[in-house]
């Protein structure tokens, strides 16, 4: 594994980590692209609301129950290339 791997599954599993205790909603857009389609499928059927530019944003106790079967139950349902992950933007997610 290459360091940039090394350091991109370190920051997907910190901000997993993260979202567990996160107490705010987000943006679905906000979530990094490589773990969207895992949210979205996720959500399905869940509740969402909108804020003031029309965005779907998400419960972060709905994020939480996702990260939390992620980490410990399921992991992900598709591989992820750790080569294209954008750790600064994971680590911009987690201070925002």
């Amino acid at each position: 594994m290459t360091s940039h791997n090394q350091e991109a599954y370190r920051a997907l599993r910190a901000y997993l980590t993260h979202l567990l205790t996160d107490p705010r909603d987000k943006a679905l857009e906000d979530i990094p692209a490589p773990l969207r389609a895992s949210v979205e499928a996720f959500m399905q059927g869940k509740t969402v609301y909108h804020d003031a530019t029309d965005r779907p944003v998400i419960y972060a106790h709905d994020l939480a129950a996702w990260a939390h079967q992620v980490i410990h139950v399921s992991g992900l349902e598709y591989p992820i290339a750790l080569a294209t992950v954008d750790v600064d933007r994971l680590r911009q997610a987690m201070a925002a």
